[in-house]
């Protein structure tokens, strides 16, 4: 294949961003981000932590304190809950407005990813590359959607990183030092100081093999940094440290020391080669061009030592005992820069077209074989029809050939579009329990029967009810930052808590799974008929008290907790 061949391949990639197109570009790939997200169910457990926590700050009108199900919950800093709540008070407690600021940040981090890459290179055409390979990463497009803290955290990552490297090979100004302090400051508000070994552990390291490093801030300029960081990221930690005695140590030690050293704790165990499998999954087929620019990295300021900025986070989370995918990805952006250099070359384009033919029939094909998705077959069908359509016409036309680059972004774009999409009608099936929801809404529009979970963790089900639900017989909750008697009736521990708060009332609605009825009823020996049914792990009763059989309240063995 030619170099002129190539070289115009790219071209006429990049045509299709020029001038106002690249806007077009943001709102198109901001309406896609969002299109699923009202009908999208707020997934346990991540969706579900993050969208209570917020639907709660918002409902207590408390933003200092975070509440999960009732119980204050110190697991993370306040900003992604923060925009959470923001976004349930402007659309409602719905999919959408736990959703929207997710959005929102997504294509701000594309907007200075454009700008970090330009400082770098120079280069329009390989700042616009940029924001097509990290637009079209599946990591970044799966975490844009999830309710987490992780695309917060990638935005304050890439702001702060952009304006040091305008600071250290573009134009020096305190500005650039004052607005790295608002960013650091956000990210520590988002996750802690996490945002350091993405920024300052590679500035550091960098400081010993480059002059421009060295060279870029003064005395001023850290001071001007540091005082913005302190009033905007230690008010919140001061205030609820000076509220809860325990805390400093639990921030220094449980979240910090032992989330490193501890994964068990966490759940966070994995294998070697847990990021590297994550990495190859989701940075194709970017993952190629950024390897092989490593040999030839002139087109970047500071050259391969510019790789340090995505090989030390790298290395750190390898050696760290607890692992998550979406931990890697605020060093993504540098990752798109770094890949935008000599990515001429198409890689195999009728092949990955047709992969990507295969994907959108294999998701149409789904009803076929999963039976809940049989009554919405001409929705998922007909979705996937349009996108192998698509695919057709882009194979036909040589737009894989001819528009590579822009081609399978926008494949990449599409496919998880058209997956999330299949999600809204699956997710209550699977971990979503919004239909679980709206049976007990339905049943009680007025919110008369309190409701009760049983040998269950589902606070994704206080989200839709709109109301804490107290939760019995599930995850241990860490409760050393409040009195027995500001959680009792939310939380029971064992089966002589759960009987007490029964006692009182005469009618309710419990949430179970169908396997657990038989023991409940053992227990509690009330009657009950069932309101719901969404699956073994999704039913709902409404029960009138009955006789209780005191024997089996002291039956130790009716309790568990759920792992």
């Amino acid at each position: 294949m030619s170099e002129t061949f190539t070289s115009s391949n790219l071209k006429n990639s990049l045509r299709l961003l020029e001038g106002s197109r690249f806007y077009l570009f943001l709102v198109l790939y901001f309406v896609v981000l969002l299109l699923p997200a009202f009908w999208l169910d707020i997934m346990e457990t991540t969706d579900a932590r993050y969208a209570e926590i917020g639907r709660e700050m918002l409902r207590n009108r408390d933003y200092i304190t975070p509440f999960y199900n009732g119980i204050k919950h110190f697991h993370k800093p306040p900003f992604t809950y923060w925009m959470t709540a923001f976004g349930l008070d402007i659309f409602g407690v719905n999919g959408l407005g736990a959703r929207f600021f997710l959005a929102v940040f997504s294509v701000m981090s594309l907007i200075y990813t454009r700008a970090m890459t330009f400082t770098l290179t120079g280069d329009r055409d390989k700042a616009d590359l940029s924001v097509l390979i990290l637009s079209s990463s599946l990591l970044f497009l799966i975490v844009s959607r999830v309710i987490s803290t992780d695309i917060y955290l990638t935005f304050f990552t890439v702001a702060a990183l952009a304006h040091m490297f305008e600071q250290i090979y573009g134009s020096k100004s305190i500005r650039n030092a004052i607005l790295c302090g608002i960013f650091f400051g956000f990210g520590f508000l988002t996750k802690g100081p996490i945002i350091f070994l993405f920024t300052l552990l590679p500035f550091v390291f960098m400081c010993f093999v480059s002059r421009e490093h060295r060279r870029a801030f003064g005395i001023w300029d850290w001071l001007a940094m540091l005082l913005v960081f302190v009033c905007v990221a230690l008010p919140w930690y001061l205030a609820v440290i000076n509220a809860n005695e325990g805390l400093l140590h639990y921030f220094l030690y449980d979240q910090t020391v032992e989330r490193v050293a501890d994964a068990e704790r966490f759940s966070r165990s994995q294998p070697f080669y847990f990021f590297p499998a994550v990495i190859l999954g989701t940075f194709l087929p970017w993952l190629f061009y950024f390897f092989a620019n490593i040999r030839n990295a002139r087109f970047v300021k500071g050259g391969a030592w510019i790789y340090m900025y995505v090989l030390i986070p790298f290395i750190v989370f390898q050696l760290s005992a607890s692992k998550l995918a979406t931990y890697i990805l605020p060093f993504y952006p540098i990752m798109a820069v770094l890949a935008s250099g000599r990515a001429e070359r198409p890689l195999i384009p009728n092949v990955i077209g047709y992969i990507f033919l295969v994907v959108g029939i294999a998701v149409g094909a789904t009803p076929i074989f999963v039976e809940y998705l049989r009554d919405y077959w001409m929705f998922i069908s007909g979705s996937a029809a349009a996108y192998c359509t698509l695919t057709m016409y882009f194979i036909e036309k040589h737009w894989f050939q001819q528009r590579y680059h822009f081609t399978v972004s926008v494949s990449l774009i599409l496919v998880t579009l058209l997956v999330y999409g299949g999600l809204c009608f699956s997710g209550p099936y699977i971990k979503g329990y919004r239909l679980s929801g709206d049976d007990i809404k339905k049943f009680d529009p007025q919110g008369k029967y309190d409701i009760v979970i049983y040998s269950a963790f589902t606070p994704s089900l206080s989200f839709y009810t709109d109301r804490v639900v107290p939760i019995s017989f599930g995850k241990r909750r860490e409760t050393q930052f409040q009195t027995e008697e500001e959680f009792k009736d939310i939380y029971f521990r064992n089966n002589q808590e759960l009987v007490r708060y029964l006692d009182q009332r005469e009618e309710y609605i419990i949430f179970t799974y169908k396997k657990n009825y038989d023991r409940y009823i053992g227990l509690t020996g009330d009657k009950c008929e069932l309101i719901s049914d969404r699956g073994d792990k999704k039913v709902a009763y409404f029960c009138r008290k009955g006789t209780r059989p005191g024997n089996e309240i002291r039956s130790g063995e009716l309790y568990r907790y759920i792992p």
